[in-house]
Protein backbone atom coordinates (compact mmCIF):
# COMPACT_ATOMS: atom_id res chain seq x y z
CA UNK A 1 0.00 0.00 0.00
CA UNK A 2 1.47 3.24 -1.19
CA UNK A 3 1.03 6.20 1.59
CA UNK A 4 1.15 10.13 1.15
CA UNK A 5 2.25 11.55 4.31
CA UNK A 6 0.81 15.09 5.21
CA UNK A 7 2.90 17.67 7.01
CA UNK A 8 3.03 21.36 7.31
CA UNK A 9 5.67 23.00 9.70
CA UNK A 10 9.02 21.35 11.18
CA UNK A 11 9.64 23.89 14.08
CA UNK A 12 9.91 23.50 17.34
CA UNK A 13 7.58 27.12 18.56
CA UNK A 14 7.04 27.55 21.95
CA UNK A 15 3.44 27.28 22.17
CA UNK A 16 1.76 24.45 19.87
CA UNK A 17 0.46 25.46 16.60
CA UNK A 18 -3.23 25.01 15.59
CA UNK A 19 -4.55 21.23 14.88
CA UNK A 20 -0.53 20.38 16.41
CA UNK A 21 0.57 20.44 12.84
CA UNK A 22 3.84 21.30 14.23
CA UNK A 23 6.97 18.67 13.98
CA UNK A 24 10.44 19.15 15.67
CA UNK A 25 13.53 18.92 13.25
CA UNK A 26 14.99 16.57 15.60
CA UNK A 27 11.90 14.25 15.30
CA UNK A 28 11.79 14.41 11.49
CA UNK A 29 15.11 13.62 11.08
CA UNK A 30 13.77 10.45 13.21
CA UNK A 31 11.33 9.84 10.44
CA UNK A 32 13.26 10.26 7.91
CA UNK A 33 16.47 7.57 8.62
CA UNK A 34 13.30 5.39 9.59
CA UNK A 35 12.17 5.52 6.17
CA UNK A 36 15.75 5.57 4.18
CA UNK A 37 16.21 2.18 5.93
CA UNK A 38 12.87 0.22 5.43
CA UNK A 39 10.84 2.81 2.97
CA UNK A 40 10.94 4.10 -0.69
CA UNK A 41 10.26 7.81 -1.01
CA UNK A 42 9.02 8.54 -4.64
CA UNK A 43 7.73 11.56 -6.37
CA UNK A 44 4.22 12.19 -5.30
CA UNK A 45 3.05 11.73 -9.02
CA UNK A 46 4.30 8.14 -8.91
CA UNK A 47 1.81 7.37 -6.28
CA UNK A 48 -0.90 7.74 -8.84
CA UNK A 49 0.49 4.11 -10.40
CA UNK A 50 -1.23 1.63 -9.33
CA UNK A 51 1.55 -0.65 -10.46
CA UNK A 52 3.78 0.86 -7.94
CA UNK A 53 5.48 -1.23 -4.95
CA UNK A 54 3.46 -1.23 -1.55
CA UNK A 55 6.27 0.05 0.07
CA UNK A 56 6.57 3.34 -1.60
CA UNK A 57 6.18 6.98 0.43
CA UNK A 58 5.34 10.27 -0.90
CA UNK A 59 6.01 13.44 1.21
CA UNK A 60 3.73 16.43 1.05
CA UNK A 61 4.15 19.46 2.75
CA UNK A 62 0.77 21.91 3.00
CA UNK A 63 0.40 25.57 3.40
CA UNK A 64 3.98 26.91 2.50
CA UNK A 65 5.96 27.43 5.56
CA UNK A 66 9.15 29.47 4.89
CA UNK A 67 10.84 26.19 6.65
CA UNK A 68 9.84 24.09 3.60
CA UNK A 69 12.37 26.02 2.15
CA UNK A 70 14.76 26.59 4.95
CA UNK A 71 14.85 23.28 7.17
CA UNK A 72 12.89 21.15 5.18
CA UNK A 73 15.03 21.09 1.77
CA UNK A 74 18.49 20.44 3.32
CA UNK A 75 16.99 17.44 5.18
CA UNK A 76 15.72 15.96 2.12
CA UNK A 77 19.57 16.83 0.35
CA UNK A 78 20.91 14.56 2.69
CA UNK A 79 18.53 10.90 1.26
CA UNK A 80 18.05 12.87 -2.07
CA UNK A 81 14.36 11.97 -1.20
CA UNK A 82 11.60 14.22 -3.11
CA UNK A 83 8.68 16.23 -1.57
CA UNK A 84 5.85 18.14 -3.06
CA UNK A 85 5.27 21.46 -1.53
CA UNK A 86 1.30 22.89 -1.66
CA UNK A 87 1.03 26.74 -1.10
CA UNK A 88 -1.34 28.97 -0.22
CA UNK A 89 -0.56 32.00 -2.76
CA UNK A 90 -2.64 34.09 -0.25
CA UNK A 91 -0.09 33.50 2.67
CA UNK A 92 2.66 34.28 0.44
CA UNK A 93 4.63 36.98 2.20
CA UNK A 94 3.36 36.58 5.54
CA UNK A 95 5.04 36.05 8.51
CA UNK A 96 6.56 32.13 8.78
CA UNK A 97 5.49 32.00 5.19
CA UNK A 98 7.62 32.03 2.46
CA UNK A 99 7.99 35.47 -0.08
CA UNK A 100 7.66 35.14 -3.68
CA UNK A 101 11.55 35.06 -4.11
CA UNK A 102 11.91 32.40 -1.75
CA UNK A 103 8.69 30.40 -3.62
CA UNK A 104 10.73 30.94 -6.94
CA UNK A 105 13.69 29.36 -5.46
CA UNK A 106 11.85 26.62 -3.87
CA UNK A 107 10.69 25.58 -7.39
CA UNK A 108 13.73 25.13 -8.84
CA UNK A 109 14.99 22.67 -6.32
CA UNK A 110 15.44 19.55 -7.97
CA UNK A 111 13.59 17.67 -5.31
CA UNK A 112 10.80 19.57 -4.63
CA UNK A 113 7.27 20.08 -6.69
CA UNK A 114 4.99 22.67 -5.83
CA UNK A 115 1.03 22.49 -6.20
CA UNK A 116 -1.68 24.53 -5.03
CA UNK A 117 -3.56 24.32 -2.06
CA UNK A 118 -6.21 27.23 -2.89
CA UNK A 119 -6.06 30.33 -3.22
CA UNK A 120 -6.85 31.43 0.59
CA UNK A 121 -6.98 28.30 2.11
CA UNK A 122 -10.91 28.12 2.36
CA UNK A 123 -13.48 25.46 3.38
CA UNK A 124 -14.38 24.76 0.03
CA UNK A 125 -17.03 22.56 0.82
CA UNK A 126 -18.75 25.87 1.80
CA UNK A 127 -18.21 27.89 -1.53
CA UNK A 128 -20.54 28.22 -3.94
CA UNK A 129 -19.47 27.10 -7.60
CA UNK A 130 -18.49 30.14 -8.59
CA UNK A 131 -15.69 30.98 -6.08
CA UNK A 132 -14.63 28.00 -5.35
CA UNK A 133 -13.68 28.09 -9.27
CA UNK A 134 -11.93 31.11 -8.82
CA UNK A 135 -9.90 29.62 -5.98
CA UNK A 136 -8.88 27.05 -8.02
CA UNK A 137 -8.12 29.04 -11.17
CA UNK A 138 -6.23 31.97 -9.32
CA UNK A 139 -4.33 29.44 -7.14
CA UNK A 140 -2.48 27.84 -9.83
CA UNK A 141 -2.46 31.07 -12.22
CA UNK A 142 -0.52 33.06 -9.31
CA UNK A 143 1.77 30.07 -8.70
CA UNK A 144 2.74 29.92 -12.42
CA UNK A 145 3.52 33.50 -13.05
CA UNK A 146 5.58 33.23 -9.84
CA UNK A 147 7.16 29.63 -10.56
CA UNK A 148 7.56 29.75 -14.87
CA UNK A 149 6.30 26.21 -14.55
CA UNK A 150 2.80 24.36 -14.88
CA UNK A 151 1.07 24.08 -11.46
CA UNK A 152 -1.51 20.73 -12.30
CA UNK A 153 -1.44 19.23 -8.76
CA UNK A 154 -3.44 20.06 -5.62
CA UNK A 155 -4.53 19.42 -2.16
CA UNK A 156 -7.52 20.63 -0.72
CA UNK A 157 -7.08 22.94 2.50
CA UNK A 158 -8.95 21.29 5.17
CA UNK A 159 -8.89 18.10 3.35
CA UNK A 160 -12.30 18.57 2.08
CA UNK A 161 -13.81 17.58 -1.22
CA UNK A 162 -16.99 16.24 -2.24
CA UNK A 163 -17.97 14.71 -6.28
CA UNK A 164 -18.94 18.50 -7.03
CA UNK A 165 -15.67 19.82 -6.54
CA UNK A 166 -13.54 16.73 -7.65
CA UNK A 167 -15.35 17.46 -11.16
CA UNK A 168 -14.37 21.18 -10.85
CA UNK A 169 -10.65 20.59 -10.22
CA UNK A 170 -10.56 18.71 -13.22
CA UNK A 171 -12.65 21.43 -15.00
CA UNK A 172 -9.73 23.54 -14.03
CA UNK A 173 -7.07 22.04 -15.14
CA UNK A 174 -5.35 19.82 -12.54
CA UNK A 175 -4.28 16.69 -12.95
CA UNK A 176 -4.59 14.91 -9.87
CA UNK A 177 -5.61 16.31 -6.28
CA UNK A 178 -4.84 14.87 -2.64
CA UNK A 179 -7.30 15.21 0.23
CA UNK A 180 -6.88 13.64 3.82
CA UNK A 181 -9.07 10.98 4.36
CA UNK A 182 -12.52 12.53 2.53
CA UNK A 183 -13.63 12.01 -1.31
CA UNK A 184 -13.86 8.23 -2.76
CA UNK A 185 -9.46 8.34 -3.37
CA UNK A 186 -10.33 8.98 -6.85
CA UNK A 187 -7.99 11.26 -9.00
CA UNK A 188 -9.24 14.13 -7.58
CA UNK A 189 -9.65 13.18 -3.71
CA UNK A 190 -6.94 10.52 -2.89
CA UNK A 191 -5.97 10.24 0.48
CA UNK A 192 -3.25 10.83 2.26
CA UNK A 193 -1.80 10.60 6.41
CA UNK A 194 -1.59 13.62 8.29
CA UNK A 195 1.42 13.84 10.56
CA UNK A 196 1.44 16.11 13.41
CA UNK A 197 3.59 17.08 17.22
CA UNK A 198 1.63 14.40 18.67
CA UNK A 199 3.25 11.47 16.35
CA UNK A 200 5.87 9.50 18.36
CA UNK A 201 7.90 7.36 15.98
CA UNK A 202 5.52 4.13 17.05
CA UNK A 203 3.01 5.47 16.10
CA UNK A 204 4.91 7.50 12.65
CA UNK A 205 5.55 4.03 11.90
CA UNK A 206 2.03 2.37 12.38
CA UNK A 207 0.78 5.51 10.03
CA UNK A 208 3.38 4.71 7.39
CA UNK A 209 2.30 1.15 7.12
CA UNK A 210 -1.59 1.71 6.61
CA UNK A 211 -2.94 1.47 9.89
CA UNK A 212 -3.97 5.01 9.90
CA UNK A 213 -6.05 4.16 6.67
CA UNK A 214 -7.33 1.00 7.73
CA UNK A 215 -8.45 2.66 10.84
CA UNK A 216 -8.54 6.18 11.77
CA UNK A 217 -9.65 7.15 7.94
CA UNK A 218 -11.94 4.73 7.78
CA UNK A 219 -13.73 5.95 11.10
CA UNK A 220 -13.74 9.57 9.57
CA UNK A 221 -15.66 8.14 6.75
CA UNK A 222 -18.13 5.97 8.62
CA UNK A 223 -18.68 9.05 10.68
CA UNK A 224 -19.10 11.43 7.58
CA UNK A 225 -21.96 9.14 5.95
CA UNK A 226 -23.84 8.78 8.90
CA UNK A 227 -23.87 12.39 9.41
CA UNK A 228 -24.90 13.01 5.57
CA UNK A 229 -27.09 10.40 6.11
CA UNK A 230 -28.47 12.04 9.46
CA UNK A 231 -29.23 14.95 6.96
CA UNK A 232 -31.16 13.28 4.29
CA UNK A 233 -33.50 11.57 6.91
CA UNK A 234 -34.07 14.94 8.60
CA UNK A 235 -35.82 16.17 5.16
CA UNK A 236 -39.30 15.82 4.49
CA UNK A 237 -39.72 12.42 2.36
CA UNK A 238 -36.28 11.53 3.01
CA UNK A 239 -35.32 13.78 -0.17
CA UNK A 240 -31.95 14.65 -0.43
CA UNK A 241 -31.60 18.23 -1.59
CA UNK A 242 -27.89 18.40 -1.56
CA UNK A 243 -27.81 15.44 -3.93
CA UNK A 244 -30.36 17.51 -6.10
CA UNK A 245 -27.95 20.61 -5.31
CA UNK A 246 -25.03 18.83 -6.80
CA UNK A 247 -26.74 18.11 -9.80
CA UNK A 248 -27.69 21.39 -10.99
CA UNK A 249 -24.42 22.99 -10.95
Amino acid sequence: MNSVLVYHSISSPGEAMPGDIDISREAFARQLDWLACWRSVVPLIETLNPNNGRNAVALTFDDGFRDNLTVVAPMLEKYSMPATVFITPGFIGNESYLSREEVRELSRHPLITIGAHGLWHRHFNHLPADEARRELVEARRVLEEITDKKIDLMAWPYGECDLRLERLAAECGYHASWSVWKGNNGMHSRWRVPLGRRDNMARFILKVSGVYAMTEARRHRFMDRRKKTATVSETPGGFDSTAMDVNLR
